[in-house]
């Protein structure tokens, strides 16, 4: 592994390949169907050197006159999982939904781990299984709220 900064931007093309294909690489098992990552689909890779280390991909819809992302997955590769990078992930990738008009972000968690993740990165519980159980649990985030609160970075 190199001593480099990981840097988090958008997917090109071949990274979006590569992550079909490798799969199995990644800390937590995922089943991402080819095509799911569509171009209109903001996947937001990151790299250490020209490795790709984790990512992040949403869905978008608009509810209410509001746009919306839902995420689709967040995944860090084997060995770089509990290192500080997982924040850096989602914090990049929602600022950059917060500067496209995106008020929502909605996603959903099965392990307590997971749930304790998304609380610590302000995702307030919307319904399901507790933060305690295993069980599916939706939570949401309001970028607009995050930003107000945290200011700008």
């Amino acid at each position: 592994m190199s001593n480099e900064k990981p840097l988090v931007r958008m997917a090109k093309p071949r990274e979006l390949d590569w992550l079909f294909e490798n799969q199995k690489h990644f800390a937590e098992p995922y089943d991402v169907p080819k095509g799911e990552l569509r171009n209109e689909w903001p996947c937001f890779v990151m790299v250490k050197g020209k490795e790709v280390i984790g990512f992040r991909y949403f869905q978008i819809h608009e509810v209410n006159g509001k746009k919306h992302a839902w995420v689709g997955r967040t995944c860090l590769r084997e060995g770089y999982t509990g290192r500080g990078l997982g924040p850096i992930l989602v914090g990049t990738a929602n600022r950059y939904l917060h500067s496209k008009g995106f008020e929502i972000v909605q996603t959903h968690a099965y392990k307590p781990e997971a749930k304790r993740f998304w609380v610590r990165e302000g995702y307030e519980r919307v319904s399901g299984a507790t933060l305690t159980e295993r069980g599916n649990t939706q939570f949401k985030l309001d970028l607009k709220k995050q930003r107000q609160r945290k200011g700008p970075r």
